[in-house]
Parts: structure tokens; sequence; C-alpha cells
């Protein structure tokens, strides 16, 4: 149980790293953050989620220039959406907001739309692509980022709903763009492979629930799947630097842990040394 005292003290060292990197440094709109299953919780005990987060988010305010954006793909609770998951969540991700860096959010099949709306109401208040679901378009001044909502509210598995399918048709139709579209499930289960494989300007899916870097061609599309930024799994998060030529995916992997920390074997540890810095090159131009 979260206790007053701990729960004010997580905000306080939010507050005092928030002004610590208030100094003016440049966003750069051509670089892109990439979180996934922080899992965040008031759980006194599980320490290793807030600080797994909290790590990331300093290294990307340490960034200079900075990232304008960092998109977070979902399981952002370590629970079933619990509202003090998020209040923990909101305070860890407090620094990026004071450094004027923008964060947009998908859910996964541990978060709750509720919840999130009344600890995140200026998120819940922004005009909704889609009624009643999380669906963003973060654009980049080469490519964009399409974050689909694929939260069924209970079920382990993710899909989408018509509305956003319709949506998703009707807006890569007159795409003339690159574009990364993705959720927290993966591709299977969102079934908008075939879609994404007929559109040229689509360049790849975007995906987080295995908690493992990953990268592989899906019922002809080019699929990421994102590591976790603190629960188990590949440890640590995803930069992506954008041109006109091309986007590269690099990771930056700070652990391995299964289910949780313990003891170091040498087998994780290699996975670390042979995972960090792994990149994904994506050609941009139009063929």
């Amino acid at each position: 149980m979260m206790t007053r005292r701990w729960f004010l003290s997580v905000l306080l060292a939010a507050g005092a790293s928030a002004a610590g990197w208030a100094a003016e440094v440049a966003p750069d709109p051509n670089l892109v953050v990439l979180f996934a299953d922080t899992h965040c919780t008031a759980q006194e005990k599980n320490t290793h989620q807030r600080e797994g987060l909290a790590r990331c988010v300093r290294e990307v305010l340490a960034l200079n220039p900075r990232p304008a954006h960092v998109l977070l793909y979902g399981d952002l609770s370590f629970g079933h959406g619990e509202t003090n998951d998020y209040r923990v969540l909101k305070a860890l991700l407090g620094p990026l907001e004071a450094a004027g860096v923008r964060w947009h959010a998908c859910f996964g099949n541990h978060d709750r739309r509720g919840p999130f709306g009344a600890v995140f109401p200026e998120a819940a208040a922004r005009p909704q692509v889609v009624a009643g679901r999380q669906v963003t378009v973060v654009e980049t001044p080469h490519a964009d980022f399409i974050l689909l909502d694929s939260c069924l509210e209970g079920p382990v598995n993710g899909g989408l709903d018509e509305a956003q399918r319709a949506w998703l048709a009707e807006t890569l139709r007159g795409y003339a763009k690159p574009v990364f579209v993705g959720a927290h499930h993966p591709l299977k289960e969102t079934g908008v492979g075939g879609l994404l494989a007929a559109t040229p300007w689509c360049k790849g899916y975007i995906y987080g629930h295995r908690h493992t870097w990953q990268q592989q061609a899906e019922e002809g599309v080019e699929t990421l799947c994102l590591p976790s930024t603190g629960h188990w799994g590949d440890i640590g998060y995803v930069l992506v630097r954008l041109s006109a030529e091309e986007a590269v995916f690099t990771l930056r992997q700070h652990d391995f842990y299964a289910p949780r920390p313990g003891e170091a074997k040498p087998e994780w540890q290699a996975r670390i040394k042979r995972n960090d810095g792994s990149r994904w090159r994506v050609p941009l131009k139009s063929e």
C-alpha cells in the first residue's frame, strides 16, 4: 500500500529532478524516444519499475539536443489501471514536461481509461480522433507516428474496435509521408497487417507487450518490439533519429532480468552486451 509519506517523497524527488533539468536545451523535432511497459506501481516493495523509468527519463533529459517527443507504448500501470499507479507515473514523467519534452501514450492490457483520465485530465480533454479511444498522431518533419489503443480492459490479449480500423484505413488512404503505426499489442492481435502491407508509406509497426527488443518482418510488415523500461526482460529504451533519408532506431539496453532483479547471471550479462546499441535502419524515401 502506498503511504502518503512515501508518495510525497516520490513527488519531491521528481520535482527536484525537474528543477535540475530546467536549463534551456533545444528540442530536436527529428529525435524521438520510445518507452514501453513502464508498469508503474505505488507498491513500495517494487522499486525496480520506478527506478527503471526514472533512469530513462534522466538519460533523455541529458541528451543535447533533447528529443521533442517521448512515446509510451502501453502497460503504463503495473496492476489493472489503479489510480495510484498513474499518480506515480505522473510524478516520474514530470521532469519531461518541465523540460519541454512532450510525451504521448497508448494503452495496454494493464491500463484502464477511466483512472488514467482522472489523473491526466488534460490528456482526456484533448479532441479524440476515435471516440472513447486513446489514439494519437505524432508528427515530425520526416515521419509520423500513429499510436493506436489496443486495450480491451480485461483480457491479456489486445484488439482494435471497428471504429479504429475504419479511421486507420481512411487515414492511411490519403497518406503521402512516411509513417510508423503502433500499439501496445503485437501486429497479429491488432489485425492490421494486411492494411499496413498495402500502404506504401507505412514503414513499420511498433509495439511493446513482450518486453523484448526484436526486429522482424511479419505479414509483409517490418515490426519492432520494444524493451520494458524497468519491469522484466530487456530493460531500457529506444532512441529514434530521423532524416529525409532514413529513420535509425537505436536500443539503449540497461539491464536484463526475469522475472525480477536478482543475482546477475552470466547469460543475462551477455545478452545486455550483445543487445546494447542494436539498430534498425529504415529507409524513408519513397520507392
